[in-house]
């Protein structure tokens, strides 16, 4: 006790004596064990000291849990980092942050950590699960007894994704290792530049010794570049205002992307677009100016720098849209069409679904819904087979085909259910559709 060990003492004695239990208590003993006593009350006290060493190792682990997280968010008091420093033994640490298909609920954390501690228990790395995020995950390794490779941190990362698939990890984003509890936050930033990086790397897991293979010169918006803009686009050279969107918000495939560039340079942009045609400050267009939250929740989906070029371009289209007052279509107008399109290109498949859609789009599958139903009154599977009906009117009025033949060229497996279906949508059977020769079938 006085080396503050923070080890469980039973006291097993044949003395009965009120006094010696009493000092026991004192010096804070698990138990007093009186001889004779069986195997069962032996481990019932071994088991409740087991217990409360679990909890207490638990309470440690979310104290220096509650600590990182603080530094990452705030910073932290000189003394308050000297004393946990002392809870913190290692010199040596590295952020780490991933996405899952689904986020790790608060009951889930523990179960979470006793996985991770599997793999990287073995490497000597003690590890500390924050929470989610911004929509990730945040873990900090730090090293216990030496300095681990990030090489090596990544294989292990790579291992995990290939021998678990069923967590479900989208990506993992791993920052630099740093030296000192006090470049903590460096190594957390690092990883972030990793994850708005990681459309322009391979595989599901990737560090920042790749991301500092991109280049970090990022032009920075003139006064120039929006007159430019506005031109091209009001002259509807719009491969010009592609290229120049491109150029402007850093989204070619070798620079160095960054969230919060992406952010300044579309409230600037937008802010000299509305200037230019002196938009009024009350009217919808304020509202413009409030989606950056929204545009970085979209680009963070993406899995291409294609992808989130078109995001940004139609951000910055329904700005000019709004300003100019000419309605080419908003980006929930833009989604719909989208669908549409894909609908229209695929209805053959008999396997289409919202989730392909949404997958191909690159949407969340209830957020097409959503916008789908809004835009257009009508559901997506109720559109996709008003269109395959749309299509087997016409191979029916052409009269070169069997319903069989016209089942199977619009997405229907069972002749059967084709003809039930096209006759509710119709009010009459496939068979009794007119022909254009006025032909009966």
């Amino acid at each position: 006790k006085e080396k503050n060990s923070d080890a469980k003492v039973i006291i097993m004695t044949a003395f009965n004596e009120f006094s010696f239990a009493h000092r026991a208590i004192k010096l804070d003993v698990a138990d007093y064990l009186l001889k004779p006593f069986d195997a069962e009350e032996l481990t019932q006290t071994l088991q409740k000291c087991i217990g409360e060493i679990r909890r207490e190792r638990q309470y440690q682990k979310e104290q220096k849990e509650s600590f990182l997280k603080s530094l990452l968010d705030s910073g932290i008091s000189g003394r308050e980092k000297e004393h946990m420093e002392e809870m913190i033994s290692s010199h040596c640490y590295v952020a780490v942050l991933f996405r899952k298909r689904q986020e790790v609920s608060f009951y889930e954390r523990e179960r979470f950590r006793i996985f991770l501690g599997s793999y990287f228990g073995k490497a000597s790395l003690e590890t500390y699960f924050l929470g989610n995020q911004g929509g990730c995950g945040t873990i900090i390794h730090t090293m216990v007894e030496e300095r681990i490779p990030l090489k090596t941190i990544k294989q292990i990362y790579q291992r995990l994704v290939l021998e678990h698939p069923e967590e479900g990890f989208e990506w993992i984003a791993i920052g630099n290792l740093v030296e000192g509890i006090e470049n903590l936050p460096e190594t957390y930033h690092n990883a972030q530049a990793v994850r708005e990086n990681r459309v322009k790397m391979e595989g599901a897991v990737n560090s920042f010794e790749e991301v500092q293979q991109l280049s970090r010169e990022i032009p920075m918006l003139r006064s120039g570049d929006i007159r430019l803009l506005i031109r091209a686009f009001e002259q509807k050279d719009y491969e010009e205002v592609d290229q120049m969107i491109e150029r402007i918000f850093a989204l070619s495939q070798n620079q160095m992307f960054s969230f919060q560039y992406v952010v300044a340079t579309y409230y600037s942009l937008v802010a000299g677009i509305c200037g230019h045609y002196h938009c009024q400050e009350d009217s919808d267009l304020a509202d413009l100016q409030k989606t950056q939250a929204s545009l970085i929740s979209e680009i963070s989906l993406c899995s291409t720098t294609s992808q989130m070029l078109e995001i940004v371009r139609n951000y910055v289209y329904e700005a000019f849209c709004e300003c100019m007052n000419v309605r080419v279509g908003s980006k929930r107008e833009i989604l719909a069409s989208r669908i549409e399109a894909y609908l229209q290109q695929h209805y053959k498949e008999k396997t289409l679904s919202v989730n392909q859609i949404a997958e191909s789009l690159f949407f969340e599958n209830s957020y097409i819904r959503r916008v789908f139903r809004v835009q257009t009154g009508k559901t997506i599977m109720q559109r996709l087979e008003e269109i395959r009906f749309e299509k087997a009117a016409e191979l029916l009025a052409e009269g070169t085909h069997t319903n069989s033949e016209i089942a199977e060229l619009t997405g229907y497996s069972d002749q059967y259910y084709f003809s039930k279906r096209f006759k509710l949508f119709f009010g009459c059977s496939p068979a009794e559709y007119p022909r254009r020769d006025g032909k009966e079938r």
